[in-house]
């Protein structure tokens, strides 16, 4: 029976945990690497007497740049992470970014 118990908990260990979400200020957020380089920032804030839609957008974009610029440390390509059959919500609290770090042939090549 002990065999079996540590066979048990050595399939409990080797499973992938969920991620919990990092608080920031008033956003928190999740990082997940993707393949190919790829990066996926999951992101929601919360809302103050006086904010719109708008603010909180631009509020979830300013932190993903600032974190794509910190991760990268260099150029970045970073968009939104949203398909077209997901509807429209608002009021928004939550967004999904993906951002890649430019390679460095990219990066020697404007450089010469």
């Amino acid at each position: 029976m002990d065999s079996f118990l540590e066979l048990f908990c050595v399939v409990c260990l080797s499973m992938p945990h969920p991620q919990m979400s990092r608080p920031v200020g008033d956003i928190r957020y999740t990082h997940e690497r993707l393949s190919r380089g790829a990066h996926l920032l999951r992101l929601s804030t919360t809302d103050f007497i006086a904010d719109s839609d708008a603010w909180r957008e631009r509020r979830l974009y300013t932190f993903a740049s600032d974190y794509a610029a910190q991760t990268c440390a260099g150029p970045y390509k970073l968009g939104e992470a949203t398909r077209p059959s997901w509807p429209k919500v608002r009021p928004v609290y939550a967004k999904q970014y993906l951002f890649s770090c430019a390679p460095l042939a990219v990066l020697k090549k404007h450089a010469s």
